[in-house]
């Protein structure tokens, strides 16, 4: 029997050594009651009997190897076992955020091409409503069966369990998944993963936090979950829309944690921001919690401290620093970031077996690091890394895979489209993107180290720096959006709603615009702007959308 490549190898792996332990547990029926009630548990060995027989059955219709097969399915018991079924029948999963919007998914959609398709029926009836996928003529509806939607999966998986044992195909192709950016900060690209480069993610995180087998891992992200039966844990999800993860009951997060005692989480920068406030008014507590992680944005040292002081004393919050190209990257822990006494984020150290190079700012393709000088220490540049992680190209984007990949001494590095420095203890400090950077007359503003200055003020939640303005004299305004009331509900405005006006706040601008005056890098902003919510990405609620800010900025100062 051929054996089963990447995650999928070590699902088999895992579910040899603890078939009996639970793989997933995950919510059940319509209605949230606390305790184990509410959730059904799947072990090892029937995930790994599951995706076998319907790895079987997807390539006797024709989802096989290199087939680039769509997967519109919500973080379910059938999301898993597709996702591990697709990797044994060394099809390509193509993975999109339905978050980004039924234009953007289109696109996505058109651009990859799909030759199949799996979704729930309500994926099916927007692919035919909205013609997207026209090329996908393998198709299976996961749940009640849709005319034009061909098998139902558990058809598939009936079919597939009459051919068992499974023997896996040989790979076609080298691309193990395609899984989209988020469009947050530009057009969503698919990123072509390669086996090796899931692996290397495996392995990375499991040095970096020191995760362990049988540990129970609180995922509240879908691609992060996908990791937890390669890692070999227990992943429970809480019921929550995933879409929305600042608006998240925190009762059901604290509850899920508790009743199955889980030793560490992913979450949003604004899932914990949420939990946080809420635990802090209420005092909710999660005293089995050892370590925390979460990316995607920016996890502010108030934030960390609310969070913390939910847990036990030897818990940390770890802020993993990276992108769908390249992750991890860098990683920092709470103890450290607690420490610092400089303004600014710091991210952290390499993870194992990445490189940094710290390169001067350019929108121009870089063929190789060699064709430009590195920065020395405390120069802000653009971030580039090189590892085993990261990815080689973007899925039919030539032009988009050239700008963003370089050679660096024979290996692929990732232009991270990020600035940054690196300290005198090989610390990454992150500057903000490439794209958000302010050119005024009298030079360059890095939007994070101007932020910084105004997020020290108690009454500023957080700030956003944004030009008005032609490129090389814009004027630098900054937005604040104002701390809220112990336990207020977040404010989570996606990208796609209308902004609210903003209101005068004559004493609180004095002060802000004092600080920035006794600060060489905020000397010359003069004017401040209140924004009610900030625009955020769809995917981790938390990155701000500072093209948006800006646009809203020029209307307010017309």
């Amino acid at each position: 029997m051929t054996a089963p490549a990447g995650l999928a190898a070590l699902l088999t792996a895992a579910a040899r050594d603890r078939p009996d332990a639970a793989v997933t547990i995950l919510p059940r029926g319509r209605i949230h009651r606390a305790g184990a009630t509410s959730f059904r548990a799947t072990t090892y060995a029937e995930l790994d009997r599951r995706s076998d027989a319907i790895a079987a059955g997807l390539t006797a219709i024709g989802i096989g190897p290199g087939v680039r097969t769509a997967l519109m399915v919500p973080p379910n018991e059938d999301f898993f076992a597709l996702a591990f079924a697709l990797q044994r029948a060394a099809a390509v999963p193509v993975l999109i955020d339905p978050g980004i919007g039924l234009a953007s998914l289109r696109t996505c959609l058109r651009e990859v091409g799909p030759a199949a398709f799996i979704g729930v029926p309500r994926a099916h009836a927007a692919r035919r409503l909205l013609r997207w996928c026209p090329g996908a003529h393998r198709l299976v509806t996961v749940g009640l069966r849709l005319p034009g939607g061909g098998p139902t999966l558990r058809s598939v998986e009936r079919t597939g369990m009459g051919r068992l044992p499974f023997v896996a195909p040989p790979a076609t192709s080298g691309t193990a998944a395609i899984a989209f950016t988020s469009g947050s900060t530009g057009v969503p690209k698919g990123v072509e993963y390669r086996h090796e480069q899931l692996l290397a993610q495996v392995a990375m995180i499991r040095e970096l936090y020191g995760v362990e087998p049988g540990e129970v891992s609180l995922s509240t992200f879908a691609p992060f979950a996908l990791l937890g039966p390669a890692l070999g844990v227990t992943t429970v999800i809480p019921r929550m829309d995933p879409t929305r993860p600042a608006d998240v009951d925190p009762r059901r997060v604290v509850d899920a944690a508790n009743t199955f005692g889980a030793t560490m989480m992913f979450g949003s920068p604004a899932l914990l921001d949420t939990v946080g406030r809420w635990a802090e008014a209420a005092g909710g507590e999660m005293p089995t919690l050892r370590r925390v992680i979460s990316a995607g944005a920016p996890v502010t040292p108030a934030v960390q401290r609310r969070f913390l002081a939910m847990l036990g004393p030897a818990a940390q919050v770890h802020t993993p620093y990276g992108a769908t190209e390249a992750l991890p990257v860098t990683s920092i822990g709470s103890d450290e970031v607690l420490g610092l006494t400089e303004l600014g984020i710091c991210v952290g150290r390499p993870a194992p077996g990445v490189d940094l190079a710290i390169v001067p700012i350019t929108e121009d393709p870089l063929p190789a690091i060699g064709d430009t000088r590195l920065l020395p220490t405390g120069e802000i540049g653009e971030i580039v890394v090189r590892g085993p992680n990261v990815t080689l190209g973007y899925a039919d984007r030539p032009a988009a895979t050239a700008l963003a990949k370089t050679d660096w001494d024979g290996s692929v590095a990732h232009r991270m489209g990020d600035l940054g420095y690196l300290d005198d203890l090989g610390r990454l400090w992150f500057c903000g993107r490439k794209a958000h950077r302010v050119t005024t007359a009298e030079g360059v503003m890095f939007s994070v180290p101007c932020e910084a200055v105004f997020d020290a003020h108690p009454a500023v939640r957080r700030s956003a720096l944004v030009g008005v303005g032609p490129a090389g004299s814009q004027r630098p305004v900054i937005c604040i959006e104002l701390e809220r009331p112990p336990g207020g509900r977040p404010v989570a405005r996606p990208v796609a709603r209308p902004l609210p006006p903003s209101g005068a706040r004559p004493e609180l601008t004095r002060e802000l615009l004092a600080l920035a005056a006794a600060h060489p890098s905020t000397a010359t902003i003069g004017t401040v702007l209140y924004h009610r919510g900030f625009p955020v990405d769809i995917r981790h609620n938390a990155k701000i959308d500072r093209q948006a800010l800006a646009r809203w900025a020029a209307r307010r100062l017309r």
